[in-house]
């Protein structure tokens, strides 16, 4: 392709001889990545020298073409771009960036370098999103000063972005625990309730030790309310983007036993029996609020869809560096249509609408819990009917 102007190498070293050896003496650093999309030979290089040694870690195309392959693969800070290029002009390759489907490079600043000099031509350049028109003869210490100043505002951009972006998920992952807690809230009131309504109504047909066992359940479940609303600190560990959630040395089988104790009146009302398999003496350290509110969860769901006379067991195995922990039901199970499916906040597969009331939360908050815990939930195929949760946690 012709060249409107062409810049002899006699007069490159006249021009910038000063400027290049300025630019010698400046110690190096990482400035960033400057892409350089330019078919001269003595201008290419020319750039690149000043610019490594100002920092910049540089590429250079000799066309539009081989400047694309490029821009995928090293997501540069900045593209120095001539027009009159061989295979894919730079007005195409400019297109082509702001265009981009990923934003990253849809907003890489350009400079444009071109012998195209016209206010139609530098008009027609900003118009396809160049952030900067230099005709040349141009000078080197221009070029490099405009870089430094435009990835600065890259940057700067793109902090300011991953801000507001991390800000947005940081209110929906408050309202995603704050659903955590308000879930468990009403569980929990819902067993006081039922326990309170049925001293109400069986208080002369119960013995002195019945009335005392399910008081102490309300008790119970008074108190692990309490511990729901000491330990809002769920939501401001993860405000904090807490890797994990603060650990304390628990005894598994105890906390299992005291999650299932506050099941223990919805099981006798479905005649469903519970039961946890676990050593005595197996001792974690976990997050003991946050694996409550699974487990719980885990069980609710469980006597919510198990049938009458069923059966429900919570059972542990440990190796050095994980334990699993595993609810098996005897219900009807889930179709395999929706086994992907029951993670997902607010579904609830079609064949349970009728049977079980719930906004769906449940075993989208147990996983998201699991996960702050730095484990895994999720079901498991097995030679039993029903459903198997299987919870994987680190010790």
């Amino acid at each position: 392709m012709g060249r409107v102007e062409r810049l002899s190498s006699d007069r490159y070293e006249a021009e910038q001889n000063k400027e290049s050896q300025h630019f010698l003496t400046v110690a190096t650093k990482d400035c960033g990545k400057v892409l350089i999309v330019e078919d001269e030979d003595e201008l290419a290089e020319l750039l690149e020298f000043n610019l490594a040694h100002r920092g910049f870690d540089v590429f250079v195309a000799k066309d539009g073409l081989e400047a694309c392959r490029i821009m995928g693969k090293e997501e540069p800070d900045l593209i120095l771009l001539d027009l009159m290029l061989p295979l894919l002009d730079g007005w195409e390759v400019c297109k082509m960036v702001r265009s981009h489907h990923d934003q990253r490079i849809a907003k890489t600043p350009i400079i444009v370098l071109s012998a195209l000099g016209s206010t139609d031509d530098r008009i027609k350049g900003y118009d396809l999103g160049a952030d900067l028109y230099l005709p040349k003869p141009y000078s080197i210490k221009e070029v490099v000063i405009k870089a430094q100043q435009l990835i600065a505002q890259h940057r700067e951009r793109v902090q300011l972005t991953e801000s507001l972006s991390s800000l947005q998920n940081l209110s929906e992952l408050q309202d995603q625990w704050q659903q955590v807690l308000f879930h468990e809230l009403r569980n929990q009131l819902a067993l006081i309730s039922g326990i309170a309504e049925h001293l109400q109504s069986s208080t002369a047909d119960l013995s002195y030790d019945q009335s005392d066992e399910l008081t102490g359940q309300i008790v119970d479940s008074s108190q692990y309310l309490g511990a729901l609303a000491d330990n809002y600190l769920l939501v401001k560990n993860m405000e904090n983007n807490s890797e994990h959630l603060q650990s304390e040395s628990i005894i598994l089988h105890d906390l299992l036993t005291e999650v299932t104790l506050l099941f223990k009146l919805q099981a006798l009302q479905k005649a469903c029996d519970l039961e946890v398999i676990c050593p005595e003496d197996l001792l974690l350290n976990l997050h003991a609020t946050g694996l409550k509110i699974i487990i719980s969860s885990l069980l609710d769901n469980a006597l919510k869809y198990s049938l009458l006379d069923g059966n429900v067991v919570i059972s542990v195995e440990k190796d050095d560096s994980h334990v699993w922990i595993e609810v098996q039901d005897d219900g009807p199970g889930i179709d395999d249509e929706d086994r992907n499916k029951v993670f997902d906040k607010f579904y609830r597969a079609v064949v349970t609408h009728e049977k079980a009331a719930g906004a769906g939360l449940g075993l989208y908050m147990a996983r998201s819990l699991a996960e702050a815990m730095g484990g895994h939930l999720r079901l498991i195929n097995n030679q039993l009917p029903g459903c198997c949760f299987q919870l994987q946690l680190p010790c």
